[in-house]
């Protein structure tokens, strides 16, 4: 395996292709069927066109909601823990709440389409395009935002404009979560490095990865199979952007106008090459069932570019490796254009037959409620999206090995690189990856494989 991308919030088992894409297509059927008219709906108490400002939204009677999320493992448990908390708090709301839905992309178009989804869902950021040409979100005015208290100016401003849709919102963003550099500073000296010299460039990494593999201990892995291969080529990808290599300055995982694959250009070449490059050094892969955070704490592997959701467990300070965990600025191809890949998770109001007031209320209740104690949600290694709590001491003086890792992700915020938001991204995600895997392996070459990719994503974005 690989290092653990995806950490536990993987959103159930992976689906074939064909599944998932007759699924889509017969949730295009959603709009003729639909009998709403949300585009002029705003929440009973928004007083007209007044902006909200008509004081808090209270609600009338009990509600009754269900909550489905794509959390799994340890985070799918916190979640729910946080669920169950605020029914104590709010006795008017009950919310049945399934973590972890799995196969969650197909099930949740599935019960739009036949009428019948959960009120609130827990996505990412790179879902709200698909779900939103399926019809299956909600969208979510401004003054309706404005009257609960979720107002844009108290998030993160890169996130909130990243997870914009066409110019409408249909999310509110939770946490921000990406890659940055994990270190095992024990094993970096024992390997003959000076770990307070941290690679600041991908050759620098390179050369620290290949010094450090010896015997049964690796320098560093990258994905080798699954999603995180492109969630890895697209942060390294931007990155050669930023720094123009061979002009490709405007390289990502599409063109501008979302209608052609922009990747097999001189950026792509470099990015999937320094994956590559890695995988050959390092002794990769791994041995069957053996896990990226397993070596790491057992200092047998002692680098990697990886998401904050594993501090969850390397910076437990009863595991193994908390002591000796470090965690830096992600190398760069050019660190004076730094960036670094960024996702978030998002929670939205699915989209039903028929809208009911009382529980579109509750539903905002409860968000703004999860935003308002986002900070027990970054105990599980997520960066809260909300800059009052990034800015509030019960964050910046915390004592958790927790925050202070995410102290990294916080200080880079400016240069966060999001994933474009396109209705077939999903599709790419899936049939991407054994591509682009078949160059990280070395079995075809990088310039085989960016072709062979540019020619499905095409392929993909024509129907």
């Amino acid at each position: 395996m690989g290092p653990s991308v995806c950490g536990s919030h993987s959103g159930g088992k992976a689906m074939t292709t064909g599944s998932r894409r007759a699924l889509f297509a017969g949730a295009a059927r959603i709009a003729a069927g639909a009998a709403t008219a949300t585009g002029l709906f705003t929440l009973a108490a928004c007083g007209g066109d007044s902006g909200g400002g008509s004081g808090p939204i209270k609600l009338k009677q009990a509600v009754s909601l269900q909550y489905w999320s794509i959390l799994g493992g340890a985070d799918g448990t916190r979640m729910h823990d946080m669920t169950s908390q605020y029914t104590k708090e709010q006795p008017m709301v009950k919310i049945e709440d399934v973590q972890g839905v799995d196969n969650f992309l197909v099930k949740f178009v599935a019960s739009v389409v036949a009428g019948s989804p959960p009120d609130i869902v827990w996505i990412r950021q790179t879902y709200i395009a698909g779900f939103v040409e399926k019809d299956a979100l909600l969208p979510l005015l401004p003054k309706e935002l404005d009257q609960v208290g979720l107002k844009a100016e108290e998030f993160d401003q890169v996130v909130w404009k990243a997870s914009e849709y066409k110019g409408k919102r249909y999310t509110v963003p939770m946490d921000i979560h990406g890659y940055q550099f994990f270190y095992h500073e024990a094993m970096v000296r024992d390997g003959g490095l000076d770990p307070a010299k941290v690679p600041t460039t991908w050759a620098e990494w390179l050369d620290w990865a290949t010094r450090l593999t010896k015997d049964d201990k690796r320098g560093a892995t990258v994905p080798y199979s699954g999603a995180g291969i492109n969630w890895f080529f697209h942060g390294f990808l931007k990155q050669a952007a930023k720094a123009n290599v061979g002009g490709a300055s405007t390289a990502d995982f599409f063109t501008a106008d979302g209608k052609k694959a922009n990747f097999n250009n001189p950026a792509g070449v470099e990015a999937l090459q320094i994956m590559a490059d890695i995988f050959k050094r390092c002794n990769l892969p791994f041995p069957d069932g053996v896990a990226s955070l397993d070596l790491f704490e057992q200092k047998k592997l002692g680098s990697m570019i990886n998401g904050p959701w594993n501090l969850n467990r390397l910076a437990d300070p009863k595991g193994p490796a908390a002591a000796e965990l470090r965690v830096a600025f992600s190398p760069q191809r050019d660190p004076k254009n730094p960036s670094w890949w960024a996702q978030s998770h998002q929670v939205a109001l699915a989209k039903p037959t028929k809208v009911d007031e009382d529980k579109r209320t509750g539903s905002f209740d409860f968000i703004k409620w999860l935003n308002d104690h986002i900070l027990d949600w970054s105990k599980a290694g997520q960066l809260p999206a909300n800059k009052k709590v990034l800015a509030s001491d019960a964050y910046q003086k915390s004592d958790l090995l927790v925050h202070k890792h995410l102290k990294v992700w916080e200080k880079n915020l400016a240069t966060a690189a999001f994933m474009p938001l396109h209705p077939k991204h999903v599709e790419v995600e899936n049939d991407l990856p054994p591509i682009l895997e078949k160059a990280i392996r070395g079995q075809i070459s990088v310039q085989a494989a960016l072709a062979e990719g540019e020619t499905l994503v095409n392929n993909i974005l024509s129907k």
